[in-house]
């Protein structure tokens, strides 16, 4: 293929007038023909009568530059873009085909993302993704598209329909495309810099990565710092970066822990010169969860998160940082007690879901104990039993749900913790 031009891989044969091209892509004749005469973009041929004629690859190229305009970029400025990222498109796809048709539904091409995924078929997934960002603009590919086939996949793997090798496969080959996209942005046009990541121990990145990737084409600088950012790294970057606004991302119990003390970070050393803003998955399904975490919530959802970013840094938005101050009582105390004999709890709780025939093999049961003292370890730190009420596709089922009785759990604990210890921990173990 060659791919010294955008879209190489579509057909560039004249099959459509410039009414039907207007039609499918809503841009108006008259501005077809001015593009075509200043910049040359695209440049259709003609019948035999003199009219012109569109084929696949101009209909690409005319909605790629559409979707730049409404961005905000100027239609020279979206010239220049197209001859030097060179967006393409997935071989034998077919925008005449596709205009109108079932392809272009988001329904039909989740199903197919999907259905690669389990087949472990990389070049149907990769299809599916390349031929949808040639169609539609790159917010509403992730947001309608891939964020709800990434979440589908992992609810699928916590409730056990699928692996967690599928999980990995579909989640790298869409962070190939992010990272892509991102790296072909230009410079930043704006003045305000983001310094944006996961949380301490949190690996799920994918949210962020298209948060990154929106704000950069908003015209933000963006210094993306990538999976588990501990505390060290983000005191560090603060003194070098020297960012006007942090945003921490938090997926994962185990990352929740953390997540205050990160905020604390920011706003001590920054004294409060820096806005700390956090959000995740897990905050739009708990209940007062966002009301522990000091600083500014992000919203239920990436399009509020973008929003709420974007107007911080324009000026339109002045948000109160909520202060929440950390607690020092015995539910503290008995977490401290956990950590410590975090190995042993493990331990003896996945040996009790594999003597019951409730996990399919050791690795199953250690995963399962983990994750469920991750959960455990976080509505402690916070403060919130309602944490362990999670809705199964987020967390997994709980253990009660598994069939492990409460009072055998409890039972667990005393016997490695005391029963004083343990008597802390009755709201907690209720729902574990």
């Amino acid at each position: 293929m060659n791919a010294s031009k955008p879209f190489a891989s579509l057909p560039d044969e004249p099959l459509l007038n410039i009414k039907a091209v207007s039609q499918a892509t809503g841009i108006e004749a008259v501005t077809l023909r001015a593009w075509e005469r200043r910049y040359g973009v695209p440049f259709p041929q003609r019948s035999e009568q003199g009219y012109r004629l569109y084929s696949d690859r101009d209909v690409a190229i005319l909605r790629w530059l559409k979707a730049r305009v409404e961005e905000g970029v100027t239609i020279g400025q979206a010239v220049s873009m197209l001859e030097t990222q060179l967006p393409q498109a997935a071989p034998q796809s077919s925008i005449v085909n596709v205009v109108g048709g079932d392809l272009t539904s988001f329904e039909q091409m989740f199903d197919d993302l999907l259905q690669g995924a389990h087949a472990f078929d990389a070049e149907s997934v990769q299809h599916t993704i390349v031929q949808a960002f040639a169609l539609f603009p790159v917010e509403d590919v992730c947001l309608n598209l891939l964020a709800p086939a990434l979440a589908e996949i992992g609810r699928q793997w916590r409730m056990g329909e699928a692996s967690l090798q599928v999980e990995h496969f579909l989640t790298n080959l869409v962070r190939q495309h992010l990272l892509a996209l991102d790296a072909a942005m230009p410079p930043p046009s704006r003045r305000g810099r983001v310094l944006l990541g996961c949380g301490p121990d949190d690996w799920h990145e994918m949210a962020v990565l298209m948060l990154s990737l929106f704000l950069r084409r908003r015209g933000w600088e963006v210094v993306y710092l990538g999976q588990a950012v501990g505390l060290d790294q983000i005191e560090a970057a603060l003194e070098s970066i020297k960012p006007d606004v942090v945003v921490l991302s938090a997926s994962a119990f185990e990352s929740l822990s953390n997540l205050p003390d990160a905020a604390r970070l920011v706003q001590e050393q920054a004294n409060g010169g820096i806005t700390f803003m956090f959000g995740g998955a897990l905050f739009s399904h708990i209940p007062d969860l966002a009301s522990r975490i000091p600083g500014v919530y992000l919203g239920d959802s990436l399009l509020d998160a973008l929003q709420r970013v974007h107007n911080l840094l324009a000026g339109s938005w002045n948000p109160v940082s909520q202060t929440v101050s950390p607690s020092v009582d015995g539910v503290h105390h008995t977490a401290k007690a956990i950590r410590r004999a975090y190995p042993n709890l493990v331990a003896k709780l996945a040996e009790s879901l594999l003597d019951a025939d409730l996990v399919p093999s050791p690795a199953a049961a250690v995963d399962t104990a983990e994750e469920n003292m991750s959960r455990l370890l976080a509505a402690l730190d916070l403060e919130l039993p309602e944490l362990l009420s999670a809705p199964e596709e987020i967390a997994g089922p709980p253990l009660q749900a598994r069939g492990v009785p409460v009072d055998s759990v409890q039972t667990l604990f005393e016997e490695e913790l005391g029963p004083e210890t343990v008597a802390n921990l009755g709201p907690y173990l209720a729902r574990l």
